[in-house]
């Protein structure tokens, strides 16, 4: 439903995993599992509107479900949405995402400026501690005692990430990352694509002393002509523990992956009415026993009335909007290409005050077809916080728009189909270019217009689309 398992993408990832894993320490304390049962829920594939999910079939447990939870092998924060300058529209996203099955983190954080017709990006990966900045110990608070936190990165840190500049060429195996400057103890390891050249960089140590930007050099490793830059990166989300649905608080530093341009976000959330959860439940249907190892989580904040500042090239912009976090957790797909999840999304927020997850799962090969309709369900949630889990296709529509860096074709619109609630809704990226393009996993990720008809009547507001496969 959302995210990506990475290491099956990233083979150099992986085998790092595999180097360091047993020197990875399980997350001690945490939240546990839930412990109550798991009622069936089956998807509603009826024509005409169903009751909505009883709100006693809820696994899940707020605000202790806020917390990082112990022994899950994936879990996220996840936001994301438009805000709003004037008539200046911004989408954005900012996730820190901890992939402790397999030994890794990483933050994605992407701004649109579509007035500007503008997409910065960014996707850093942090190695596993002792090794690497990655401390699964300490990333998150897992202790609902305590006021919530997540963070991967630091503001202050001048290696805070790197960016490839070149990849080179004729690598057969990762070169050397030398990091030189004013200061020392940063380190980083190059990982290849699929025809012999950098990608990317993990960052393990950010280093200390470092009063200007160091020389990043990469060498040995067979090849020639691999170079980056250190650059800063970091995401931080704090919430106070008497209610973190309130005043969530999430700074990031992203700085562009290909132009180097810095853009800071400086945001507060704050969720009206209850939480959003996905199936209803908050747990896959498919589940029969609780077990964060085996099962998927899932629950939302899709009403989070926000304000604060984003600042690109150095001018501030205030703004404010209603904006959507996803905190996501447990079993995610397996580490292998034929296991991973792939999957087209469509998050609504619509002016009948109805809030829409619509996702359609796809398999391995699997690329868009204009007209080709894919079987999805939606969770949808009303006005007043009920909540459906029914069917549902999508369909892209228009044309697709194909990417000038990866070759992946997106689809621009989507034509979304709920039966029960006789919605035919078209959601319509606000700009074409929303691409998380990092090597070997390449994503579609963006703010999107939604339009057309929803129990007999026209309806219009914001939307997210995601796109991996």
């Amino acid at each position: 439903m959302s995210r990506r398992a990475w290491a099956s993408r990233m083979p150099v990832i992986g085998a790092i995993a595999s180097a360091l894993r047993d020197l990875v320490h399980h997350s001690p304390g945490g939240v546990p599992a839930p412990t109550v049962p798991v009622k069936p829920n089956p998807r509603w594939s009826g024509t005409t509107k169903p009751p909505p999910v009883p709100r006693e079939d809820v696994v899940l447990r707020l605000p202790d479900d806020m917390y990082r939870h112990d022994g899950a092998p994936t879990e996220w924060w996840w936001h994301t949405g438009t805000l709003r300058a004037g008539d200046r529209v911004f989408g954005f996203e900012i996730n820190a995402a901890s992939f402790t099955g397999q030994h890794f983190a990483m933050t994605q954080v992407s701004l649109s400026d579509v007035s500007a017709a503008r997409h910065y990006e960014r996707t850093q990966v942090y190695g596993p501690a002792p090794f690497g900045v990655f401390d699964v110990r300490q990333w998150a608070e897992g202790d609902p005692a305590k006021d919530w936190y997540a963070r991967l990165g630091d503001p202050g840190w001048l290696v805070g990430g790197f960016s490839v500049t070149s990849g080179g060429s004729g690598y057969t195996s990762a070169p050397t990352v030398s990091i030189d400057g004013d200061g020392s103890g940063a380190s980083g390891i190059a990982v290849l694509d699929d025809h012999g050249g950098v990608t990317q960089i993990v960052l393990l140590k950010p280093g200390t002393g470092f009063t200007q930007t160091p020389t990043v050099t990469l060498t040995g490793g067979g090849g020639s002509g691999a170079t980056a830059v250190a650059v800063r990166n970091s995401v931080t989300m704090t919430a106070p523990r008497a209610d973190p649905t309130k005043d969530i608080a999430v700074h990031s530093v992203l700085v562009d992956e290909e132009t180097l341009d810095e853009v800071v976000f400086d945001l507060v959330f704050s969720q009206q009415g209850r939480p959003f959860f996905v199936w209803g439940t908050g747990i896959e249907p498919s589940a029969t026993e609780q077990s964060l190892e085996k099962d998927n989580y899932y629950f939302s904040y899709t009403r989070l009335a926000a304000s604060g500042t984003i600042t690109v090239a150095g001018q501030e912009h205030p703004v404010t909007g209603t904006t959507w976090m996803d905190h996501e957790y447990g079993f995610f797909g397996g580490g292998t290409s034929d296991t991973r999840v792939r999957w087209l999304l469509q998050d609504m927020q619509l002016s009948n005050g109805y809030t829409i997850s619509n996702a359609g799962m796809i398999g391995e090969g699997y690329k868009p077809e204009i007209g080709v309709p894919v079987d999805a369900f939606a969770t949808l949630q009303d006005a007043d916080g009920e909540l459906y889990y029914v069917s549902s296709t999508v369909t892209a529509v228009g044309e697709l728009w194909t990417s000038p860096r990866t070759g992946n074709a997106y689809a621009r619109q989507f034509r979304v189909e709920i039966p029960s609630f006789q919605a035919d809704i078209t959601v319509t990226t606000r700009l074409e270019d929303q691409e998380f393009s990092v090597g070997g996993a390449p994503i579609y990720e963006g703010t999107a217009d939604p339009a057309g008809t929803f129990l007999g009547e026209d309806v219009s507001g914001d939307a997210w689309i995601e796109q991996a496969y």
